[in-house]
């Protein structure tokens, strides 16, 4: 029945953003865009330019508290201060460059590699202060040298009154005539572009590297892992021990009989690895001694990021029970098993962290682990988490 009497139910009202589905106030973004001085209700600002505006606000703050949080957390922090905002900006590339000159109050000071681990040969650590090529500089603390342009100290100054006085330039500076040119870089240096093609047998190219806390040195590679010189190379597989995937494949067409005849013994065939588990077998024919095994997990499957994780934790309690000192493996988990890239990089990279972090230096022998790739997004993931790591 529809009476006067009914109680019909009143609807509420809904601003304009909350119909778009974003938070931010959209109508008050647009009015601040139309009394802005550069636009002085000369131009029109559109509705759809205004939500656009929040929209991209609303991503971006979501994302840096995401990081600040995650830099709070490492930092053993309880809440966010403006130090976790401004640490968890400088560590991420794109907010680095995106905030470039500007001013975060109450938020510190960031040295340079104060997120890296003193020592780092990392490209995406602080760039070393080099003087030009052909110059000599020497003597001097490169910690408070800071010239944005270049200087000419020649061998004849000025005196308070005028008078010009020969006086022969310290050779703890620079030599007398000499140009140099000092550049300070607190922020990560442009890594070079990763190619589209995929590389070609036998070639390696080293895109980024990075040292940890721990000591252990990570290096992005695009290149065929069978042309990578490392103690042993981890193979993603299923609960057998078989080269059925996109690396395992490149393995057998490489290492050819010898390597097949190697996991055709009684040994291999009837072995099951166990979810999330490691097993090693020899590398016949590879230019690395040892291959680990790994039966991954699915991207569909429950707790699938835990399971990633607790993956690369026992193929790296294989690296510590072998004793080796250098690792390649691809990206675990972003090929038949569907994770997505930069989910699985995160993983991997986090778990590694996590694993040589808490450990002390004696217990184990391994100083590098390569990450080798072969596609351009699989380079460019890798490479970015690899410098918004914070350990």
């Amino acid at each position: 029945m529809t009476g006067r009497g009914s109680g019909a139910k009143q609807k509420t009202r809904r601003g304009f953003y909350q119909k778009a589905g974003v938070v931010f106030p959209v109508r008050r973004i647009q009015r601040h865009l139309r009394g802005h001085h550069l636009v002085n209700h000369k131009a029109r600002v559109s509705t759809t330019g205004a939500l656009y505006l929040a929209a991209v606000l609303e991503y971006i703050t979501a994302e840096v508290l995401e990081l600040s949080g995650m830099a709070a957390h490492d930092n053993k922090k309880k809440r966010i201060s403006p130090k976790s905002i401004f640490l968890a900006i400088k560590s991420d590339d794109e907010f680095r460059q995106l905030t470039q000159g500007s001013i975060m109050p109450h938020s510190g000071n960031y040295w340079g590699g104060a997120l890296l681990s003193a020592g780092s040969n990392s490209s995406s650590g602080p760039t070393a202060i080099q003087p030009v090529p052909g110059k000599t500089v020497s003597g001097q603390s490169k910690g408070h040298l800071n010239l944005r342009k270049s200087k000419t100290i020649k061998g004849t100054v000025s005196s308070r009154k005028g008078r010009k006085t020969h006086q022969q330039a310290p050779q703890n500076q620079v030599q007398a005539g000499a140009q140099a040119t000092w550049i300070s870089i607190s922020h990560p240096t442009a890594l070079p572009p990763a190619m589209d093609d995929e590389p070609l047998p036998g070639t390696v190219e080293t895109l980024s590297q990075r040292t940890l806390v721990s000591g252990v040195q990570l290096s992005v590679l695009k290149a065929d892992i069978t042309s990578v010189e490392a103690d042993c190379y981890v193979n993603p597989t299923s609960s057998s021990v078989a080269f059925a995937g996109q690396v395992g494949n490149r393995m057998l067409a490489v290492g050819g009989a010898l390597l097949h005849g190697t996991i055709a013994g009684e040994l291999y065939q009837h072995m099951v690895i166990p979810p999330c588990g490691a097993v090693t077998s020899p590398a016949a024919g590879l230019l690395a001694q040892h291959i680990i095994h790994c039966n991954s997990p699915s991207w569909t499957e429950t707790d699938s990021i835990q399971k990633l994780q607790q993956t690369v934790t026992n193929c790296l309690d294989e690296v510590t029970r072998l004793k080796l000192t250098s690792v390649a493996m691809p990206s675990i988990g972003s090929g038949g098993n569907r994770f997505p890239k930069h989910t699985a990089a995160q993983t991997i990279l986090r778990g590694i962290s996590t694993y040589y972090k808490n450990k002390p230096p004696t217990d184990f022998h391994v100083k590098r682990i390569i990450f080798v790739l072969y596609d351009k997004q699989s380079v460019n993931v890798f490479r970015t988490e690899l410098a918004r790591l914070i350990e």
